[in-house]
């Protein structure tokens, strides 16, 4: 592909000579690497097309092993050098295939310079002083720069050591098919699931590394955003039934390689290949390893492979937090547990589904409540020491029993088992907040947030946790960290809009509800967020209004009564929010445990109902 020839490639005010490897800017050189050059020729010789990343590596990097993150920076700093915006692009991404130039080109001939008709030839040897200098100096140079090289390589591979914290960043799934990217996703976290078994050694969570899933994003940025000393990159292929997997461990100040390894197995090995990549990464790293670490890393639950895979399917679908994808999820959960009876890992996941599809009123919880039972305990009765399993169980307890010892119990027990999983930290904050403990519930939420920087939800519960505590102007600034994260993220403005009914800003809040139902396509849930708001504000028919639609959609839709009895309970309407609260006891809806400080039902305590209520419950005090 390379054009050996005098030609200089311009574009808007740009120059690349590309048989000097200098691209220069009117007349100002711009200073690139000899390799962000050599990309960017390759892209312009090639204006228009698609030249894949695996074109480029053999084409710059030949014979050499090199990690993505090595070409997504160089791209990085080539569209920086070269100035594009959001509006203005001359390199363009493919997904899963490569990059193409865009940019009009121009190609003209160097200027030559030639001697005058008649005047004498000039001696050819003159060159031959400056030469012998130059290949001198070359000799010095490069002898310096392959000691530095080779010094610099051995003192990060001696600081590896001292690692301590670690990203591991979604594998790249460079096979060109969306139907594998499952196994990207899973084997990525697979991976951080192994090394955070390893004692002293803080990885990252799935939530926070995935935020930066698809993005161009320097080693730099990613060690600096997560705080991590470092970053691990893979990409993954798969023809038929052979794997090929690249990974490579980064030290993102130098951006120089500290460790690298290329796996070629059959798709029949993955769960051996897992176990095997987790134990390199960590000797990589010469962690530490404990005894149980050890068994830890090699421990998927399953030795079947098909298993295996069919559990990174719904991983994959939960993950996507939508009604479609978590019934997929619950198909290949169940596959998975058909395969393998004793999947531990799969039952838990199979237990949480149930329990969120209850939760978000996808699904009755008389149907979501026993199922998420059946399938947590199963769980813990195959891996007692498994976390996943105890935040199965105590999420059941919590929603479906309103057990809230009980679901302490379990995410205490899960925290102990694995110190870096956020969701018990999250989980118990809900304990610790409908039993009135707001000052701890906001500590655990933060600690959960801690663990999981990037993770939405968990923000939002911060935020929940100070609402319910009566904090408003902390609620409000966690919200509006939330809403600069993500503007459309339903759940933050559905928050929202709670918390400014509650403060008294009404017309702010429905403007916030209303965005949060578009954002969601019409969650009934959400649109019971609007009918609160339009009963706090006095607006009573129109609170009423929305109260009618619910029930005429709640035969094509499940709707939860709890979210009836709040609207009710707004309108100062007690015998109708008492009779919807019964019918949600009677159905045993999730949230029930929480009436003792849910705002919303601050009107209905002084009620002589409410207390026996709270007593049939499990709630009352005395």
């Amino acid at each position: 592909m390379r054009n050996d020839g005098q030609q200089f490639y311009e574009f808007e005010d740009f120059r690349l000579d590309a048989a000097r490897g200098v691209l220069s800017q009117g007349e100002t050189i711009i200073n690139i690497t000899p390799k962000a050059v050599e990309i960017l020729r390759l892209l312009v010789e090639n204006r228009g097309e698609t030249v894949s990343k695996d074109e480029i590596f053999a084409e710059v990097w030949p014979d050499s092993f090199v990690e993505e993150a090595n070409l997504s920076h160089h791209i990085f700093r080539l569209r920086k050098a070269l100035g594009e915006s959001e509006d203005r692009k001359l390199i363009e991404t493919v997904p899963k295939r490569g990059y193409r130039f865009v940019g009009e080109l121009r190609i003209s001939e160097p200027v030559v310079s030639v001697a005058e008709p008649g005047e004498p030839e000039r001696p050819r040897r003159w060159w031959i002083v400056p030469a012998l200098a130059a290949l001198a100096l070359i000799s010095l140079t490069s002898g310096w720069y392959f000691y530095s090289r080779r010094t610099q390589s051995a003192t990060h591979i001696e600081n590896a050591r001292d690692i301590r914290s670690i990203a591991v960043m979604p594998f790249v799934n460079e096979s060109g098919s969306d139907e594998i990217e499952y196994l990207s996703d899973g084997m990525t976290e697979t991976l951080i699931n192994s090394l955070s078994e390893v004692p002293s050694l803080n990885v990252k969570s799935r939530p926070a590394v995935f935020r930066f899933k698809g993005r161009e994003v320097s080693p730099q940025t990613i060690a600096s955003e997560l705080n991590v000393q470092a970053v691990l990159f893979g990409r993954l292929t798969l023809r038929g039934n052979d794997l090929t997997l690249f990974l490579s461990l980064i030290d993102p100040p130098t951006e120089n390689q500290i460790w690298g390894k290329q796996y070629v197995r059959k798709l029949s090995d993955l769960v051996a290949l897992q176990n095997e990549i987790g134990r390199d990464v960590a000797q990589s790293l010469e962690a530490r390893l404990t005894a149980a670490g050890e068994d830890s890393l090699s421990k998927n639950y399953s030795k079947k492979g098909d298993a295996y895979r069919s559990y990174l399917l719904g991983d994959y679908y939960w993950a996507k937090f939508t009604k479609e994808n978590f019934l997929r999820a619950k198909k290949h959960y169940e596959d998975a547990i058909a395969i393998d009876p004793e999947y531990a890992l799969a039952y838990a996941g199979l237990a949480n589904t149930y329990t969120v599809l209850g939760v978000n009123g996808h699904i009755p919880s008389a149907e979501a409540g026993p199922k998420s039972r059946a399938a947590a305990e199963r769980s813990i009765e195959l891996a007692p020491n498994l976390a996943e399993a105890h935040v199965a169980l105590g999420a059941y307890k919590m929603f479906f029993d309103w057990d809230l010892d009980g679901a302490d119990g379990h995410f205490s027990k899960a925290m102990e088992l694995d110190r870096d999983y956020a969701v018990p930290h999250e989980l118990r904050a809900y304990v610790l907040r409908a039993r009135g403990r707001h000052e701890e519930a906001i500590a655990e939420a933060k600690r959960a947030n801690e663990i999981d920087p990037l993770n939405l939800l968990m923000i939002g519960d911060i935020g929940v946790c100070y609402r319910f505590a009566g904090q408003g102007e902390q609620a409000i600034e966690t919200n509006k960290r939330l809403l600069e994260m993500d503007p459309n993220f339903a759940d933050a403005r559905f928050e929202n809009g709670l918390l400014l009914a509650q403060l008294g800003s009404y017309e702010a809040a429905l403007v916030e509800e209303k965005e949060a139902l578009s954002l969601s396509a019409n969650s009934t849930k959400i649109k019971s967020g609007l009918g609160i708001v339009y009963g706090r504000a006095g607006d009573l028919s129109n609170a009423k209004k929305v109260i009618d639609e619910l029930i005429a959609g709640s035969g094509e839709r499940y709707v939860s009564p709890m979210d009836i009895a709040l609207i009710y309970s707004t309108m100062n309407d007690k015998d109708k929010a008492f009779e919807w609260l019964e019918k949600a006891y009677l159905a045993r809806t999730p949230w029930m445990f929480e009436l003792n400080v849910t705002p919303e039902l601050a009107p209905l305590r002084d009620d002589p109902r409410f207390a026996d209520l709270l007593r049939r419950v499990g709630l009352a005090t005395s």
